[in-house]
């Protein structure tokens, strides 16, 4: 496991200090099960944007879905 820091309301870290170790072990898992959602979800949502910018750029030049379907009936 890697250890990282955020920073939190003064709140929060006072209520974190005094929490007891399984609270906090309980809470690390499922703080690092949201970032991983978050983090996975903003690597999907990149790459949609990615596919559609090329999508544009391809249609901008040109390239109709029956061009697409012909080239790729070619590689067959």
């Amino acid at each position: 496991m890697e250890r990282i820091t955020i920073k939190v309301a003064e709140k929060t870290a006072k209520e974190w200090e005094q929490a007891s170790p399984k609270l906090r072990a309980d809470l690390e898992k499922r703080l690092e099960e949201q970032l991983e959602q978050l983090l996975y979800k903003n690597r999907v949502e990149d790459f949609k944007k990615f596919l559609d910018q090329i999508g544009a750029e391809a249609q901008a030049n040109g390239l109709t879905e029956e061009k697409l379907q012909e080239i790729l009936k070619e590689d067959d």
